[in-house]
């Protein structure tokens, strides 16, 4: 009877320690890569991905509805107006053309950024007791011109259609032959979510992301 109690208890055990054990669906270094490519490169293959992984912590939703075509052609229409009213409304009229070439040259060297995961590592979340979190160190080399060529005059206002015209067409070919390779270091955070015996990783401002890139990117190309 002794033998019987002693084998059921590790049978229990077993069977206990099986039900509290918890796996992760995807390491957090591929999660992380996910939302790099879903929200830095615009990838529609990784938004599907991305949105298949996180579906059982959404309620079978989607976690994010995203039209990349859409949202591009937004930053691109608005990059382009603000740029132009610094300059008088003869040139903005004559060079608009010229200056959608030039930021979507820009945009596609930001949007091809190549990214290198340094470690993943988990930490406990200090507000959440039962909680832990994946400490993501990453980097991230972009290409951009060594040398932009000059503004032709200090007062924008002054500047002449064929001048900006010919700055623009100039400045884009820099963009697109590219001879310089920046690198930052960048840190984002993901989240542990626990579905059942399943432990899934999760961040809900993915724009941190972009936000940290854009602002190195353009810091490595703009006026010193």
């Amino acid at each position: 009877m002794k033998n019987f109690k002693f084998f059921l208890w590790i049978i229990l055990a077993l069977v206990g320690q099986n039900l509290s054990a918890q796996t992760e669906v995807k390491k957090p270094a591929d999660v992380f890569e996910m939302y790099f490519n879903t929200f830095v490169t615009n990838d529609n293959a990784a938004l599907g991905r991305l949105n298949d992984y996180l579906r059982p912590t959404v309620e079978g939703k989607n976690a994010y509805e995203i039209d990349f075509k859409a949202t591009s052609e937004e930053m691109l229409t608005g990059s382009v107006s603000h740029f132009l009213t610094s300059f008088s409304k003869d040139a903005a009229d004559n060079c608009k053309i010229e200056a959608e070439e030039y930021f979507k040259a820009l945009m596609d060297n930001f949007k091809n950024g190549s990214l290198s995961i340094k470690s993943a590592t988990l930490i406990q979340n200090e507000y959440v007791k039962e909680q832990k979190i994946a400490e993501i160190i990453y980097s991230v080399s972009f290409k951009v011109p060594s040398k932009l060529p000059d503004m032709p005059g200090t007062d924008t206002k002054k500047i002449k259609p064929a001048q900006l015209k010919k700055y623009l067409v100039e400045a884009t070919k820099k963009f697109k032959n590219a001879d310089k390779i920046v690198t930052t270091e960048q840190k984002f955070a993901l989240y542990q979510l626990k579905e059942t015996d399943e432990i899934y990783y999760w961040n809900g401002s993915p724009d941190e992301i972009v936000a940290g890139l854009t602002d190195f990117y353009f810091e490595s190309f703009g006026p010193k």
